[in-house]
C-alpha cells in the first residue's frame, strides 16, 4: 500500500518567525510586489532580506517563484476562443 501525504502546506524546512511592524503605506507597496510575483508576502519579505544580505534564496521560495511563473505562462498561453453570435 502506498502511503499518501496529508493535504496541506508543503514542508518548508526549519524556519523561525520574525515579527516586524512596517508603516501602513509601506505595507501596500510590499503586498503589491508579492502579488506581482505571485508569492505570499512572508516569502517576498524573506526573499528581499536574503537579497539584501547576499544570502541564497530559500529553496521553498524558488519553488513558489517557479510555480507562479508556470501559472503566468499558462494564463498567457490561453487563447481566446471566438464566441458564436446569438440572434
Amino acid at each position: 500500500m502506498v502511503e499518501r501525504r496529508k493535504p496541506g502546506t508543503r514542508p518548508r524546512g526549519a524556519r523561525v518567525s520574525i515579527n516586524v511592524r512596517v508603516p501602513l503605506d509601506h505595507h501596500a507597496v510590499y503586498t503589491r510586489h508579492a502579488e506581482e510575483l505571485g508569492i505570499p508576502l512572508g516569502s517576498w519579505v524573506a526573499l528581499q532580506l536574503a537579497d539584501a544580505q547576499n544570502l541564497p534564496v530559500p529553496a521553498y521560495i524558488e519553488e513558489e517563484l517557479r510555480r507562479a511563473q508556470a501559472r503566468r505562462d499558462a494564463e498567457d498561453s490561453r487563447q481566446e476562443l471566438p464566441m458564436p453570435r446569438t440572434a
